[in-house]
């Protein structure tokens, strides 16, 4: 049976240049033997697009925005989940009062830098001062829009980012979507990822966690990989 794993990419696919030539080694061997394999990431199209420009993973398609965007394999938009644009305007106006907000980041499909006023919004991205008010405000966008979108919180040594998507959004609905593309059952899908916009796919799937993961991934499966080639090897042996 065909089998198709899904892959979120920092800090599960890309964890550094020795596991990155490996898993492309794997990945590349996995789809020659007909099986498939999509890259689940919170990036946006363009931030994936130039990572892979460095490192040349081969892909079926691409699920991007946290899931609010999948990509085929030719990079062409086949399902996009929106935030209003009443909610939009609504958030936007939120953020431009608050003095921990630095940035503002608008997303559509493809692209970023978009206009205000788009009704192709997918996600919003802020970079904020501190972890201390990135937290606060994710919690209050949480809260007072509920109903149309939802939000994480980043944090990097480099950054410290909110970003903001439909509630409809995740990457399990995602991949609910390709497999009624492919006609592939659910026990033939292999997810693996390390944050929280994983959770959602890894408890609808039965997937795998990363051994570096955050805790909530510990919380929602005991099935822990150093790599996704190490999943990939386990796929192959069965």
């Amino acid at each position: 049976m065909k089998k198709i794993v899904f892959s979120d990419y920092d800090g599960t696919l890309n964890t550094g240049e020795e596991d990155m030539i490996k898993n492309i080694q794997a990945i590349q061997e996995f789809m020659n033997n007909g099986n498939l394999f999509v890259i689940a990431t919170g990036r946006s199209y363009l931030d994936l697009k130039r990572k892979l420009e460095s490192y040349p993973i081969p892909f079926d398609y691409l699920i991007v925005n946290h899931g609010g965007v999948i990509l085929d394999k030719n990079e062409k938009v086949i399902d996009a989940c929106l935030i209003p644009q009443k909610v939009g305007v609504q958030i936007l106006a939120e953020l431009k009062s608050s003095e921990a907000v630095e940035h503002i980041i608008l997303f559509d499909t493809m692209k970023k830098d978009i206009v205000e006023d788009t009704n192709e919004l997918t996600k919003i991205m802020v970079e904020m001062k501190d972890e201390k008010s990135a937290r606060f405000l994710s919690e209050m966008i949480n809260e007072k829009w509920k109903k149309n979108v939802k939000s994480y919180v980043i944090v990097t040594k480099k950054y410290c980012l909110v970003e903001i998507i439909s509630v409809k959004t995740n990457k399990g609905k995602a991949i609910e979507k390709i497999l009624e593309i492919e006609h592939i059952p659910s026990n033939a899908v292999y997810p693996i990822g390390d944050g929280a916009n994983d959770v959602e796919m890894i408890l609808k799937y039965h997937g795998y966690g990363m051994k570096n993961s955050e805790e909530i991934i510990y919380k929602a499966t005991n099935k822990l990989c150093n790599a996704v080639y190490e999943l990939i090897e386990k796929l192959n042996k069965e």
